[in-house]
């Protein structure tokens, strides 16, 4: 399964694999249900967006199994902590068909947006942690910054990205007219979890408000659509202060 990659730059596609074991020829419906599954909760609408390749893979079979080693390797991952089924996206792990059903539309799209919108795929071979966190995250002190949090699938983020995305390019700040920049984090992505949680931490945001869509300001933050539609030009308008865990270019 795939689509045309002529509109695309980039030669790469976004590959899923499905392992699976198969030892009864005539009772293996594995298959069969995975592809009734991607069809009910990826419809073909959606994947034929990116170039794609679906791979449904047998481990009992030698070329198959050489392929289940070679992706949990090339990805570090640990086979003897998988229960198969499994579906492998966007370097994440998903055992199981009801794990697989409930996040197989928001792994691929997140997946085809970390290659395809930020060129930045997730490997859990290169997975930051502690000060190296957020060494892909800077912002320009003489800017004013901002930090979107947002899930894919989320219908209030779907109504706050377009007010992200209209925002203006400049913005006035104590009579100085200033450059506007956003830091998108989709929490979903790799392991931005981890990100996510420790912005949580640095602004002591209560329990209660740890939902998206999310804005931090250098000094505070908006939570829920409707704070953010309402509060978001005139948070701008602050004067900022240096910003905790991300770094000054």
């Amino acid at each position: 399964m795939g689509a045309n990659a002529g509109a695309f730059a980039l030669e790469e596609k976004v590959n899923a694999y499905f392992f699976y074991e198969g030892l009864c020829g005539s009772c293996d419906d594995n298959m069969e249900r995975f592809v009734s599954l991607l069809e009910e909760k990826l419809p073909f609408a959606e994947r034929e967006q990116y170039p794609n390749s679906f791979h449904f893979v047998n481990v009992y079979e030698s070329v198959g199994r050489a392929q289940y080693v070679k992706v949990s390797d090339d990805l570090g991952i640990d086979r003897d902590m998988l229960t198969l089924p499994v579906l492998i996206l966007g370097g994440r792990v998903y055992q199981g068909y009801d794990n697989i059903s409930s996040n197989i539309r928001e792994a691929y799209l997140t997946a085809a947006e970390d290659l395809y919108v930020y060129n930045r795929p997730y490997s859990p071979k290169t997975r930051k942690t502690g000060e190296s966190l957020f060494d892909d995250y800077s912002v320009n002190p003489d800017n004013v910054t901002i930090v979107y949090l947002y899930r894919i699938v989320c219908e209030e983020c779907a109504k706050a990205t377009p007010v992200i995305d209209s925002l203006p390019k400049t913005v006035m700040v104590d009579g100085r007219e200033r450059p506007v920049d956003v830091v998108r984090i989709n929490t979903r992505s790799g392991n931005n979890g981890e990100r996510v949680a420790a912005l949580f931490e640095a602004w002591q945001v209560p329990d209660r408000d740890r939902m998206v869509p999310f804005i931090f300001f250098s000094d505070s933050y908006l939570m829920g659509f409707e704070a953010i539609s309402s509060g978001l030009l005139e948070g701008l308008g602050k004067t900022p202060i240096p910003w905790r865990l991300l770094k000054s270019n």
